[in-house]
């Protein structure tokens, strides 16, 4: 009878064992699997890096209108980066978005919606932000994407155009929602005007409006030259 329970105390034993081994051989095989993939995202991140070059966040403050009356009351939050994708981790192109061609754009917005009575009041997030559609022109940036739109927490439009105008010099934002996608939701013949709170990286559109007016002078001169010269 001793024996037996002996021999019954081994065996469980060795079981134990067995387990505790399988166990730890199967953790060891996760961590390297994960070490390893943690490596490879590292070198793929490492070979592309993106760098943050302007940043904006701000309020809303925007009466929507439609047809010369207004037809709701937008307030909230808003923010912008614009991203530099580049091959060493540097911004080689000093900073201007519109030398690159793997610019990326981000904007979020989280705004409330109310009737000017007060009633029927709703919040609305724009989320999951795509696109690298930027231009900055005449003291503007101008970006074009794909956003979801959710309502009270909800998805409520999928994939809808979006259009963001800041406008730097005057530190304006005017946000765009394509109305088709929305049910008119929000149409409206003004934008979602914004005031800017932050901003980082604004002089290079402040620049490009400097350039634009720099051409347009050279240009004036050229022409008061040329009729210098017919009338001479």
């Amino acid at each position: 009878m001793t024996n037996n329970i002996l021999l019954l105390s081994l065996f469980v034993a060795s079981i134990v064992i067995i387990a505790s081994l399988s166990i730890h051989v199967s953790f060891v095989s996760l961590f390297t699997n994960a070490y390893s993939q943690a490596l490879t995202i590292s070198k793929d991140y490492n070979k592309q890096q993106q760098v943050k070059v302007i940043e904006a966040t701000g309020h809303f403050a925007n009466n929507q209108i439609e047809n010369g009356s207004v037809t709701w009351i937008q307030g909230g939050l808003w923010h912008l980066a614009i991203y530099n994708s580049t091959n060493d981790g540097s911004n080689s192109n000093g900073g201007n978005p519109n030398n690159n061609n793997a610019v990326k754009a981000n904007f979020t917005a989280n705004f409330t919606m109310v009737k000017p009575d007060g009633s029927l009041s709703h919040e609305h997030l724009v989320k999951n932000f795509a696109s690298n559609n930027v231009i900055i022109s005449g003291g503007n940036l101008i970006v074009t994407g794909i956003s979801d739109i959710y309502s009270n927490g909800n998805l409520k439009y999928n994939q809808v155009p979006v259009a963001v105008h800041l406008m730097g010099k005057h530190h304006v934002l005017g946000l765009t929602i394509d109305t088709n996608k929305t049910g008119r939701h929000f149409a409206s013949s003004n934008e979602i005007f914004g005031t800017l709170i932050y901003g980082n990286g604004l002089s290079t559109i402040e620049k490009s409006q400097q350039q634009q007016s720099g051409n347009s002078t050279m240009s004036m001169n050229m022409m008061n030259n040329m009729s210098s010269m017919s009338h001479g």
